[in-house]
């Protein structure tokens, strides 16, 4: 299985470059268009609203078609579109190109995550974290890759890497024979954890999913906002320079890397709900640090922390979820993605208004805030889970 592994890890490079792809040359674009921020803004949006699409296509096609098909179709997609913003077409044709390219995206992590979920059971967060750090890898190397262009005066040239990058990965995907057995035992597996509860009825069922799926909801709005809003935060904050507050964004990703290579070696020996609770834990602690702090220094290293602590409750959460229902690992995994796309398309929105008009330390108490309706909405999954398996023994 090596050969799958190592192209679903293209392939979570690839959705990784693509994430950071538009905020890199969203300045160059934003003049070449002779428009404002609001249309960029709108852009990013039409590809979250291709992100969510994607997700209830792929489920469809997953009950239908062998798993190399739909992989090398969405890395296809996604060369389509990127092919097409090489041109630089009229700006109302980049709204359709922005859709497809998020539907490809979204096929990609939903496809990728989904056979990973039923092919690695037993590793799941293992591999996964593996995965999130191609991403994390991606959504570094594209900006430097972007700025380089934008040196040289060739930043229209942005897409070329990706979609030469996914057409290779469609082509792998057909050309490929993945073994059809896979080996349980090989390489680190995850800790153990407590045993999936019995549900007695479908109202318990779906009321914990409920919970897990808010909580994703939740997590990845707060990690997109972050991504959107932080060198404007240390801008009017901290006071920083604007070439500097730039760094903060580069300093989280580096952490969030570096704590997703952590990550294999620290689930093969703490269970999924202890890991998640000290990063939930971590992560309000640092919040709560980021909104004291005025000093550029300090900043930075509780905004390093940060992105460590928050590294892996992405996909820790989609195991946990995954170990919880066993038997949907298809359909919790693309409710999981669903509700991330939402996440990612509401809440840089509330942010960005957050930032427009409330005063930047009002804005970090804000975050803070949801950092604990996360801590409180774990509590409340770890606290239906004791009463579930407390019913199922008497």
């Amino acid at each position: 299985m090596r050969r799958f592994l190592w192209a679903s890890y293209g392939m979570y490079l690839l959705a990784g470059s693509i994430s950071v792809l538009f905020g890199s040359i969203m300045p160059e674009l934003v003049v070449y268009y002779h428009t404002t921020y609001t249309t960029g803004g709108l852009l990013i949006l039409s590809q979250s609203i291709g992100f969510i699409a994607g997700v209830l296509l792929t489920v469809n096609l997953m009950k239908k078609y062998h798993h190399k098909a739909i992989l090398s179709g969405s890395a296809l997609v996604v060369f389509v579109a990127q092919a097409g913003l090489l041109i630089w077409p009229p700006i109302y044709l980049l709204f359709p190109l922005m859709i497809v390219n998020g539907v490809g995206v979204s096929m990609i992590e939903t496809a990728v995550a989904s056979y990973i979920m039923e092919l690695f059971a037993g590793r799941r967060a293992v591999v996964m974290s593996r995965l999130e750090v191609a991403f994390g890898l991606g959504a570094l190397g594209m900006p430097v890759i972007a700025s380089g262009l934008i040196a040289m005066g060739g930043w229209r040239f942005s897409s070329g890497p990706l979609a030469a990058f996914a057409l290779t990965l469609s082509i792998l995907w057909i050309a490929m024979s993945v073994e059809s057995e896979v080996s349980h035992h090989e390489g680190y597996s995850d800790a153990r954890t407590a045993a999936p509860p019995a549900f007695s009825s479908r109202v318990a069922l779906y009321q914990l999913m409920a919970f897990f799926l808010v909580l994703i909801f939740i997590y990845v709005g707060v990690e997109g906002s972050l991504n959107s809003f932080l060198p404007t935060i240390f801008t009017i904050y901290v006071n920083t320079k604007p070439y500097f507050a730039t760094l903060s964004t580069t300093v989280f990703w580096i952490a969030m890397v570096v704590g997703r290579m952590a990550i294999g070696w620290i689930v093969h020996r703490i269970s999924y709900e202890r890991y998640l609770l000290g990063s939930f834990l971590l992560s309000v602690l640092f919040f709560l640090l980021l909104a004291q702090f005025h000093t550029s220094m300090w900043s930075y290293v509780i905004v390093g922390g940060l992105g460590f602590s928050m590294s892996a409750i992405y996909s820790v959460t989609m195991v946990y979820a995954n170990h919880t229902f066993p038997g949907r690992e298809r359909f919790v995994t693309s409710a999981v993605t669903g509700f991330a796309g939402m996440g990612m398309a509401v809440f840089p929105a509330v942010i960005g208004y957050a930032v427009s008009h409330l005063l930047p330390w009002q804005v970090l108490w804000l975050l803070l805030g949801f950092a604990i309706i996360m801590l409180a909405i774990f509590f409340a999954i770890e606290g239906n889970l004791r009463i579930i398996r407390k019913r199922t023994t008497y």
